[in-house]
């Protein structure tokens, strides 16, 4: 699919919002690998992460989107803290969060420092695969993440406002 320039991508506040939300939750899946968090249903998606993909609005039209994250495990492996910074030429933002898993079962919550906006994330993960939704106030999102060994694909579904779907591709910092 072909980039377009910022002007044939016309993103409203609405629109901002729930790709900030979509990104903001998948970030809250992924993560630092040690020897003690090898075992916990995060291990797949720990560590620093860099990549790009792009956001398709509902009328086709997208915009190339860069990324990148850090992501620790809590001394356990239940529990995951995340910093995630994403930009375009039209956005950029920071977007801090903490997620628990108990058995396959995720739930958390995510913070956008820069605009003050919240929501929480609920879903299921298994062997490096987590599905699931975002939600803050006003907007939600479907949300599917694939976490292989050093490479991940992020793909969000944004229910309501101007964004059609995101899709990110990350690679593990070395």
């Amino acid at each position: 699919m072909m980039l377009k320039s910022q002007s044939s991508l016309s993103l409203c506040s609405r629109g901002r919002n729930v790709l900030l939300a979509a990104v903001a939750g998948a970030a809250l899946s992924w993560p630092q690998i040690s020897a003690a968090d090898s075992a916990g249903p995060f291990a797949k998606f720990l560590g620093s992460w860099r990549g790009s993909g792009q956001v398709t609005s509902t009328s086709g039209a997208a915009e190339r989107i860069s990324c990148r994250a850090t992501y620790t495990g809590s001394e356990n492996g239940a529990g995951l803290s995340q910093t995630l910074v994403c930009a375009s030429d039209s956005y950029r933002f920071d977007v801090r969060g903490y997620v628990v898993a108990e058995g396959q079962s995720v739930q958390g919550h995510w913070q956008e420092m820069s605009r003050n906006v919240a929501g929480h994330v609920v879903g299921r993960i298994s062997d490096g695969e987590f599905e699931g939704t975002i939600a803050g106030s006003g907007f939600a999102a479907e949300m599917s993440i694939r976490s292989s060994n050093r490479r991940q694909t992020v793909v969000m579904r944004p229910q309501g406002g101007d964004i059609d779907k995101v899709e990110i591709i990350l690679s593990r910092g070395s």
